[in-house]
């Protein structure tokens, strides 16, 4: 069985999908937290999140990326939709991206101080919030409204949603407003969605300690 070393700083951000993958699948992993930006040099391309698989014999394999780190993980633990079914396989990935989207926009807002442009990140990120919660929401009625974004099982973009959503609302908390396109009343196919994960007994862990 291989044990897992996640690199990432302790504040929530686009390592908590990799996070709730983790959790959900039972896997033996801890997480790092480099000290920064020390220890920047000794990662891959200087940036977390990292994993480091260890292997039963001791080898070792490095990835970075967040996005290719969940992929690699869900597709290991059998968390995604059926391969040969090449549409939804590139619907799943157009629903995660979409997530990632938004999430890479709350950075640009709370890294930019130039009043003009963050007030031109905050509206863009409205209508893209605005435009991905109706996308998403008739995709799960189209799913049946099951609290899942394929079939009634959990895969990919239902642990995605809830790691992303935890990463947005840490770093939008003291901007609540940002937060309402995503409230039950405008979006609560995402919401149940996000209630069944909540309520899944093997992420209680990482429910218990996810600050968001």
């Amino acid at each position: 069985m291989s044990i897992y070393t996640l690199r990432h700083f302790q504040v929530p951000g686009r390592a908590e999908p990799c996070k709730a993958i983790l959790e959900y699948t039972g896997a033996k992993w801890t997480l790092e937290t480099p000290q920064w930006p020390q220890e920047k040099v000794n990662q891959p391309i200087g940036k977390l999140p990292v994993l480091v698989e260890t292997n039963k014999d001791g080898t070792r394999f490095i990835l970075s990326d967040s996005l290719a780190i969940e992929q690699y993980l869900v597709c290991k633990y059998n968390l995604c939709v059926p391969e040969q079914d090449r549409q939804m396989v590139a619907r799943q990935m157009e629903l995660r991206n979409q997530l990632n989207d938004l999430f890479q926009m709350t950075q640009l807002i709370v890294n930019v101080t130039e009043p003009t442009t963050r007030t031109n990140f905050i509206q863009r990120y409205m209508t893209l919030a605005k435009d991905v919660v109706t996308y998403q929401e008739k995709w799960l009625k189209e799913n049946g409204s099951t609290g899942h974004y394929f079939g009634n099982k959990t895969t990919y973009v239902d642990l995605a949603l809830l790691g992303t959503m935890c990463a947005i609302r840490t770093t939008l908390k003291n901007m609540p407003e940002m937060l309402e396109p995503f409230n039950k009343k405008n979006a609560p196919m995402m919401n149940h969605v996000m209630t069944t994960m909540e309520k899944d007994a093997k992420l209680a862990e990482y429910m218990d300690t996810c600050e968001c």
